[in-house]
């Protein structure tokens, strides 16, 4: 009889087969797992995510009146050149300019809707904006997919709807009263980066890109907070839970010459 020959046994299936198991059993390990959670550091808290109830409709209740002194005076947009016009307004204590470009599809009344949610305070950098050969609240059609850009400088904007807009206005006043106010102290976005690791809780995903988000994001923060609806109870809430840059945030209000009251 012929010899009868025995198939070979698939050798390399077994092995693979062995070690996908071994590997299973590994992942699985209820010490393994635990390990793996204790290895990664805990989530800081996020103040917006504290906060999100309270913003929104900020300034929604301020029955401040604006007045337009003089305008409007053609002129040509300082960002691109283009026509547009110009003039003085006052809204409570504050006088400034608001220029609009003729493109933007915007009137002046609209555009003092926004201004007339922004808390008292900080209408101080609008002021700002408006010293010398500035243009102050200035509006454009477009400012290349940004809804606004803010300094000491300028602020510049593009329309939006009353509440998201003066949002945004509040955050630009952070650039351009931390500006302002490092203009005197120099030092200040240093001692900005101290107190958030004294504070160890963030502002916002976006403030934490770069250090002076962070600042004019907790500017923000503030802002809502000190809207006349909250009573004041949210600032307090605030102050402590990130008092570190709440104080120095308050010292950068009285270097840039705003008045509290």
């Amino acid at each position: 009889m012929p010899e009868t020959k025995s198939k070979p046994r698939p050798f390399p299936t077994v092995l693979l087969t062995f070690a996908m198991l071994a590997a299973t059993a590994v992942a699985e390990d209820p010490k393994e797992a635990s390990w793996q959670n204790e290895a990664k550091p805990p989530q800081r808290q996020m103040l917006y995510e504290i906060f999100a109830p309270v913003m929104h409709d900020i300034g929604a209740r301020n029955s401040r009146k604006a007045t337009i002194i003089s305008g409007p005076v053609e002129m040509k947009m300082a960002n691109n050149q283009q026509p547009g016009k110009q003039w003085w307004v006052r809204l409570g204590r504050s006088k400034f300019k608001v220029t609009i470009e003729d493109s933007a599809d915007l009137t002046i009344e609209k555009a003092l809707t926004y201004a007339k949610r922004v808390p008292t305070p900080y209408l101080r950098c609008l002021e700002i904006v408006s010293e010398d050969n500035k243009a102050g609240l200035a509006f454009y059609k477009s400012l290349g997919g940004a809804a606004a850009h803010g300094g000491q400088s300028y602020l510049n904007m593009i329309p939006l709807e009353p509440s998201r807009a003066a949002s945004v206005i509040v955050h630009e006043a952070g650039h351009i009263l931390e500006q302002r106010a490092r203009s005197v102290e120099e030092d200040i976005l240093d001692r900005w980066a101290e107190a958030v690791k004294a504070d160890n809780i963030d502002v916002s995903h976006y403030g934490n890109h770069a250090n002076h988000e962070d600042q004019a994001e907790f500017a923000r923060l503030y802002a809502f907070c000190l809207d006349d609806r909250m009573g004041r109870v949210k600032l307090r809430e605030l102050e402590a839970l990130s008092p570190a840059r709440f104080a120095l945030w308050e010292r950068m209000l009285e270097l840039s010459g705003v008045n509290k009251e």
